[in-house]
């Protein structure tokens, strides 16, 4: 009997709790992640993170305290609990009562080509005493959701173009600065730079060639002058004029240099007096004054050297008062008296040349004079050119690395921007892309609805619960008392009790009360079990399935 009551007590408390324990009511929305229209491989989005990490990013934004506040302001949530709670307690039964569960499916990675799980939606539920309130909440939810998406979608594609944008306008300023950096170092370097090394080398080995060949030419032409200038010690600038007899006429000026020659030996020989002496001296004074004065000194010089060799070989045949000896002495002293007298350099009025060889030979003379000259302007010229030739080389390996790492920043700036500028282009098709809501989005393709079953509580495993905790505490009950109970019911017990077996055992004689008293027990627990099937059957058919169909279904499995 306390078996049959522990059991069901527990059972009636199960029932009752399955019957009075308030309904809260679900409604779920589902959402499908789409993938973009256009393909990938011709338009890529500028969201590159992965729809669960998106997802838990627009969780985070859409569960703010803001939106939950302003859900709970209009839709009147917890209205016992707003009165006494401050708004961290609501905000976090609210959160406790929004559900938010991803979608996975098995698909295959198109880049790895292997087998993985992918999200392929989500769903975002509430939960609510009243089904309809259930169910408005959960719309709120999921429009919060897609909105959020579109906004965080279109944000990150603006934020992308206009990131990119202000890049590439940065790079092309920079871009600028290096060209006109580059083009002032190409002013101040014009010759220095590394692309014209090549033609530097070239042309100051062809400008040293140059010279070699000048410096040959002027060699040559200091030469032919040496030879002209001997071919025209050979010749008067005169012609030579004879007369009928075949002597020469000698021009004024050889005539003056005769006579001066001749009156220098005279005076030696004749005193001043003498009319040959006047004669002479007659006629050199009117040929200076027809063609002025003429350089005699190296006549003179040749003179006096031959009357030297002459008194010295006189001398060493005669004695010193031999008429010969004493004539060449008189000389001598004349000759140098003459050349003490008279200046060593003067100049001579010559007339313009009329002999045909001087005049060739001359001109030819001063062509090559004027030619050398040439040459030797152009010789310091070409080592000119040929030095800074030399600096500019030397110069050229310092300048070459500034260039390059002027042209390296040049390239790297240019290589990004050609970069940034396609990278720009993709994020303004990207934010098109977004605009036109062609890229990934969400589906709503299961609103929530108001449900027409709670959630919870789960009935049914209240009451399977409470049968088992009944049946448990009966079994309990049982044992609990066979353990508390001290009465000897048998040899055992004897034996247990005194340790020494019985001397005999007599049988349990029953009388017609005991007999009543088991009868009675037997209807009891079979009205007791009888009691039990029947609550079970119509709890089942009540609160799980009505038996007419569980009937079909057991048919059709066992004998369908």
């Amino acid at each position: 009997m306390p078996a049959i009551i522990a059991a069901a007590s527990i059972l009636m408390v199960a029932v009752a709790a399955a019957m009075l324990w308030p309904a809260t009511y679900r409604s779920t929305g589902t959402i499908l992640i789409e993938q973009q229209e256009v393909p990938v491989d011709l338009v890529r989005s500028m969201v590159s993170s992965y729809a669960d990490q998106r997802l838990q990013v627009i969780s985070q934004r859409v569960m703010t305290s803001e939106n939950l506040m302003r859900i709970i302001d209009r839709y009147e949530l917890y209205p016992d609990r707003r009165r006494k709670d401050p708004r961290e307690v609501l905000l976090s039964r609210m959160r406790d009562d929004v559900h938010f569960s991803m979608i996975s499916a098995d698909v295959v990675d198109p880049r790895m080509g292997r087998p993985t799980k992918a999200t392929i939606a989500f769903s975002v539920s509430y939960d609510s005493p009243s089904p309809v309130l259930a169910a408005k909440v959960a719309n709120e939810l999921a429009t919060l959701y897609l909105n959020e998406n579109l906004t965080s979608r279109r944000q990150t594609a603006d934020d992308t173009a206009t990131f990119l944008t202000a890049e590439g306008d940065r790079l092309s300023k920079q871009i600028d600065e290096l060209g006109g950096k580059l083009a002032v170092f190409k002013e101040q370097n014009i010759n220095n730079l590394p692309e014209l090394s090549q033609l530097n080398m070239q042309l100051m080995n062809r400008a040293e060639e140059e010279l070699r060949e000048t410096d040959t030419r002027v060699r040559s032409l200091d030469q032919q002058i040496v030879y002209l200038d001997a071919q025209l010690a050979q010749l008067t600038p005169t012609e030579q004029l004879y007369t009928e007899t075949g002597q020469r006429i000698l021009s004024p000026a050889d005539r003056l240099k005769t006579l001066k020659s001749e009156y220098a030996r005279a005076t030696a020989i004749y005193a001043p007096t003498h009319p040959d002496i006047l004669r002479m001296k007659r006629e050199i004074d009117g040929l200076e004054k027809q063609v002025g004065r003429v350089d005699t000194a190296n006549d003179l010089v040749r003179q006096l050297d031959d009357a030297k060799s002459q008194l010295a070989a006189a001398r060493e045949k005669y004695a010193s008062d031999h008429p010969d000896v004493q004539q060449l002495e008189r000389l001598v002293a004349s000759l140098e008296t003459t050349m003490r007298n008279a200046p060593l350099t003067s100049e001579a009025v010559r007339a313009d040349p009329d002999n045909p060889a001087y005049i060739q030979v001359s001109a030819q003379r001063e062509a090559s004079a004027n030619e050398r000259a040439a040459l030797q302007k152009k010789t310091g010229l070409l080592r000119e050119r040929i030095a800074d030739y030399e600096r500019r080389l030397s110069a050229s390996p310092e300048v070459a690395r500034e260039y390059s790492s002027i042209m390296r920043e040049l390239e790297n700036a240019q290589l990004k921007y050609s970069e940034v500028r396609q990278k720009q282009m993709e994020a303004t098709l990207a934010k098109n892309l977004e605009t036109e809501r062609k890229g990934e989005r969400f589906t709503l393709i299961e609103p929530p609805m108001a449900p027409e079953q709670p959630a919870s509580p789960n009935r049914k495993a209240i009451v399977a619960l409470g049968v088992v905790l009944s049946l448990g505490a009966a079994l309990g009950m049982v044992l609990l008392l066979e353990a508390l109970d001290t009465s000897i019911r048998g040899r055992r017990d004897i034996e247990a009790l005194v340790s020494v077996p019985p001397l005999a055992v007599l049988p349990w004689i029953e009388t017609p009360a005991d007999r009543a008293a088991r009868s009675r027990i037997r209807r009891l627990s079979l009205a007791g079990a009888a009691t039990s099937v029947v609550a079970a059957v119509v709890m089942v058919h009540f609160l799980y399935r009505p038996l007419d169909v569980l009937w079909a279904v057991a048919w059709r499995r066992f004998f369908g």
